[in-house]
Formats: structure tokens, sequence, C-alpha cells
């Protein structure tokens, strides 16, 4: 299975650099060092993602784009002003990414699975205190973030 993820990687990588020397992928200077940053239009943050230690994580980078359209065009006009999303945004959110992707019934099915990971995920983290006297410490981090 880890080989099929670099059939994807590929074609985001060559859009990301299309997107980079055209231009479009210029995102200003960053304010600190006053380097040109080149951020504006990433498909993929590939290392990222295959180090990533959370669902949470892996989804963030996975398809990066359209992880930010999905954050602020649909999470963001469901939640409540001022408030994180709920679960039922969260399933909201993975069920228009779902219908976007098509029409076909296993793309619900495996949206619905990621909406629940991460939703578990969040469950996890927020009690991973209970667990510390447990875990090691080198393993927390892998364990419970």
């Amino acid at each position: 299975m880890t080989g099929q993820r670099y059939f994807y990687y590929t074609p985001w990588m060559l859009t990301t650099g299309a997107m980079q020397a055209s231009g479009f992928g210029y995102n200003g200077r960053d304010p600190k060092n006053y380097s040109h940053k080149w951020d504006k239009a990433i498909g993929v943050y590939w290392f990222e993602l295959e180090t990533g230690t959370s669902p949470i994580e892996m989804l963030r980078y996975w398809n990066h784009q359209i992880h930010v359209w999905l954050k602020y065009y649909v999470s963001a006009r469901l939640a409540e002003y001022g408030k994180k999303p709920s679960a039922a945004v969260n399933f909201s959110t993975f069920i228009i990414s779902a219908f976007w992707h098509g029409f076909y019934p296993f793309y619900y099915v495996v949206f619905f699975f990621c909406a629940l990971s991460t939703e578990a995920n969040k469950d996890i983290y927020k009690s991973r205190f209970l667990f510390n006297k447990f875990i090691p410490k080198a393993l927390r981090n892998f364990v419970a973030n």
C-alpha cells in the first residue's frame, strides 16, 4: 500500500513544480528572515505525511490545497463563530469531500472512517494526561499525540 501512494506523489510534485516555476507558488517574503517563500500552491507535503504521528496530521498533508479549501470554505462556515468545529461539522466536511470525489459508495465509507478516526484522535489527545504514568516518556508523542 505504501508504494501506491507514490503513484499520487509524482503528479502532485510535478504540479507543484509547475506552479512554482510559473510564479503562482510565490507567497511573499518570510517576515523573520526575509527569505522568499514558495509555499502558496503545494499539492502534498510528502515527508510530513510519511512521518506524521496522527491521522489529523496525515490528512492535513495529503492533498494539502483541498484540505485548505475544505477548512476555510466548508468547515469554518459550518462551525459556530469563534468555536472549534464539532464532530457534526467534521463529519459534514468529510461527506462533502466524498461527494466532491464522486458517487462511488466506497468513497463515503472511507471518508466516514476518516472522520471517525480524526474524532477518536481528538478524544485520545484530550485524555492523554490520564496515561502519562503508564506510557514511557519517549513513547508519549507517538502513542497519544
